[in-house]
C-alpha cells in the first residue's frame, strides 16, 4: 500500500502532474470505491435469501470473507483517494494564495490596503473547504447512477423511490443555499469591514494610548461587530430550521423504501433480501447529497470566498504586455501624459511631454500635493496614466511584465521599505550575488555604515530589525543602485542623511548618470542638485501646469 500511495499522491503531484489528470485519477478511485460498496447489498441479499434459508454455515463463512476483502479494498482505495485529494488541496491552496497576493498588491497600488488581508482570509476559507470532506463527497456522487441502475434491476418501484428521494434532498439543499447565501455573504462582509476598521484604528498605538482614545475606539467598534455577529447567527438559525426538513426527508425515505418493499414482499415480487438490499442501496444513492446539503456553511463561505477572490483577480489583473516601440528614442520618454488623483475630475498634470536621453539626471520639483509622487508612480509603471504613455528604451513601463522591467529600474520611495531578510539580500534584491551588493553599497556610501552593524551585511533588515531611519535609507539607496539600472527614481533621497551621506549620494547619482542611466529625483531643494542635475521639471503653479528647464550650469560643463 505504501508503494501505491507514493505513486498516486506525493510522487506525481510533486513532479507536476496536471490537476485535471489528478482529478480524473480521483474520479477513477471513487468509481472503484463505489463499485466495492455495491458488494454490500449483494452480500445482504445472499445472507437473507440464501444462508438464512439453507442454514449453510460454509456459505456464510465464504460470504464473510468476501465481505471483509471488499471492506479492506474499499478502505485502501479511500485512503489513496484521501491522500490524493489532500495533495491537490495543498497545491491548489498554494497557487490560489500566490495569485491572490499578487492581485492584492496590484490593487493596493491604487491606495486600497484592505484586499491583502481579506484575500488571505478567503484563501484560508477555500483551503479549509478543499481540505475537508466536500471534495470526497462530490466524487461520491458517482454512486448515484450506479445505485439507481442496481435499484432498477431489483424493481422499478425502488428506482422511483430513490429518484424522488434524491430530488427532494437536492431541492432542500438548493432551498437552504438560496435562503442563507445572501445572509452569509452580508455577515461575512460586515465582519470583515468591522475587523478591518479596528485594525486600521489600532495601527497608531502611540496615539491611542497617549491620548487615552482606546476605550472610545472600542466603544464605537463593538456595536458594529455585534451587529455582524447577529447577522451570522440569523443565517445559522434559518439554516437549522431548514435542516430539520432534511431529517424529515431522510425518515420519509426510509419509510417509503420499507413500505414499498413490504408491498412487493406481500405480492410475492420481492424477497426479504431484496428489501434489505434496496434500503441499503437507496441510502448509498442519497447519502452523498445529504452530506453535501448538511455542509451548507462550508459551501456558502467557500462560494463567497471564491467570488471575492475572482473579483479581486479582476481588479488586480495585470495589463496585457505590449512589445517595445522600435521607433521610440532611447532613454525615458514621457509622452502627452495626463494624471488624475483617485476620484478627482480635475487632473494633477496634463499633457506632459519630456524626453530624457540616457545619461541624464533631472530634478522633479513642486509644492506638496502638486503630483510629484503621482508622476513618479506613473513613470515607474505602477499606475497607468489617464492619457499618454511612458516608455523606457521604447518599452511601455506599465504594459510590461514586471519581472522583465524590474531589474532595469532602481527605486527609492519616500519611506524606505526593506523586506524580511539580511542586508545583503535586500540590496541584491534577493537574486544578486554578494559582490554586486557590496559594490552598490559602496557607490552610495553605505558600506561603512553597514560594516558597523552587529553582523555587517548578514544583519537582519526587516521591519523588526531595529535599524534606524538613516540606516534603512542607506540600504534602500544601495538597492536602488544595484546592478546597472536604466532608470533610477529617487523620492527625496537626502531625507535622514547626514552631510557625508548626502555627499556619497550625490556622487552615486553622478556615477549612475555618467554610466548611462536616466535619473529622476524628487527634492525640495533643486538648487542643491544644480551641479548634478541636467534640468528641473517643476510641477504645479497654475495646475495642472508644468515647466521643464535645462540646467545652464550642466550645459556649460558639457560644452
Amino acid at each position: 500500500m505504501s508503494a501505491a500511495t507514493g505513486i498516486l499522491t506525493a510522487g506525481p503531484l510533486r513532479r507536476g502532474l496536471p490537476l485535471a489528470t489528478a482529478l480524473g485519477l480521483g474520479l477513477l478511485l471513487s468509481v472503484g470505491v463505489q463499485a466495492l460498496v455495491l458488494t454490500v447489498p449483494l452480500l445482504i441479499m445472499h445472507v437473507f435469501d440464501g444462508v438464512l434459508e439453507s442454514r449453510n454455515l460454509d456459505t456464510l463463512v465464504v460470504l464473510s470473507i468476501a465481505f471483509a476483502v471488499a471492506l479492506m479494498l474499499g478502505g485502501v482505495l479511500r485512503y489513496l483517494r484521501a491522500a490524493l485529494l489532500a495533495a491537490m488541496a495543498e497545491r491548489l491552496g498554494r497557487r490560489l494564495q500566490l495569485h491572490a497576493l499578487v492581485a492584492s498588491v496590484r490593487v493596493g497600488l491604487g491606495g486600497d490596503r484592505t484586499p491583502a488581508a481579506l484575500a488571505l482570509r478567503d484563501v484560508a476559507e477555500l483551503r479549509r473547504l478543499l481540505g475537508g470532506s466536500v471534495p470526497a463527497d462530490l466524487l461520491d456522487l458517482v454512486a448515484i447512477p450506479l445505485a439507481l441502475v442496481f435499484l432498477w434491476l431489483l424493481h422499478p418501484l425502488f428506482f422511483v423511490v430513490a429518484v424522488l428521494a434524491c430530488l427532494a434532498k437536492g431541492a432542500l439543499g438548493a432551498l437552504i443555499d438560496r435562503a442563507t447565501r445572501g445572509m452569509v455573504r452580508d455577515a461575512a462582509t460586515a465582519e470583515a469591514r468591522t475587523v478591518g476598521e479596528l485594525m486600521g484604528r489600532l495601527r497608531q498605538p502611540d496615539l491611542l494610548l497617549g491620548l487615552g482614545l482606546l476605550p472610545a475606539v472600542l466603544r464605537r467598534w463593538a456595536p458594529l461587530h455585534v451587529a455582524a455577529l447577529e447577522r451570522h447567527d440569523a443565517a445559522q438559525r434559518r439554516a437549522k430550521a431548514l435542516e430539520a426538513l432534511m431529517r424529515f426527508a431522510i425518515l420519509a425515505q426510509q419509510v417509503a423504501v420499507v413500505g414499498t418493499g413490504a408491498w412487493l414482499l406481500v405480492r410475492g415480487v420481492a424477497t426479504p433480501g431484496v428489501m434489505m438490499a434496496a434500503m441499503t442501496m437507496t441510502g448509498l444513492a442519497t447519502n452523498p447529497i445529504a452530506r453535501l446539503v448538511t455542509q451548507w456553511r462550508d459551501w456558502a463561505r467557500g462560494a463567497e470566498a471564491w467570488r471575492e477572490l475572482r473579483a479581486l483577480a479582476e481588479r488586480g489583473a495585470p495589463p496585457v504586455p505590449v512589445a517595445p516601440d522600435p521607433s521610440a528614442p532611447p532613454g525615458l520618454l514621457i509622452e502627452n501624459v495626463t494624471l488624475h488623483p483617485p476620484g478627482a475630475a480635475r487632473p494633477l498634470l496634463a499633457g506632459l511631454t519630456l524626453h530624457l536621453p540616457p545619461g541624464r539626471a533631472w530634478v522633479v520639483a513642486g509644492k506638496n500635493g502638486a503630483g510629484k509622487t503621482t508622476l513618479l508612480r506613473a513613470v515607474l509603471g505602477l499606475t497607468p496614466p489617464q492619457e499618454g504613455r511612458v516608455l523606457l528604451d521604447g518599452q511601455d513601463t506599465y504594459r510590461v511584465d514586471r519581472a522583465v522591467i524590474g531589474p532595469r529600474i532602481g527605486y527609492l520611495p519616500q519611506e524606505a521599505q526593506l523586506l524580511e531578510g539580511s542586508v545583503i539580500e535586500n540590496i541584491g534584491r534577493f537574486t544578486g550575488g554578494p559582490a554586486t551588493a557590496v559594490e552598490a553599497a559602496r557607490r552610495v556610501g553605505a558600506h561603512a555604515a553597514i560594516g558597523r552593524l552587529p553582523r555587517g551585511y548578514d544583519s537582519d533588515a526587516g521591519p523588526d530589525a531595529g535599524l534606524s531611519g538613516g540606516q534603512r535609507r542607506l540600504i534602500a539607496l544601495a538597492r536602488a543602485m544595484h546592478g546597472t539600472p536604466r532608470l533610477i527614481v529617487l523620492d527625496e533621497p537626502e531625507a535622514g542623511l547626514d552631510a557625508s551621506g548626502r555627499a556619497a549620494l550625490r556622487s552615486g547619482v553622478a556615477a549612475a548618470r555618467d554610466a548611462g542611466a536616466v535619473v529622476l529625483l524628487v527634492t525640495h531643494e533643486p538648487a542643491a542638485w544644480s551641479d548634478v542635475a541636467d534640468g528641473v521639471l517643476t510641477i504645479g503653479g497654475a495646475a495642472p501646469g508644468w515647466r521643464a528647464e535645462e540646467s545652464t550650469q550642466r550645459r556649460g560643463e558639457k560644452e
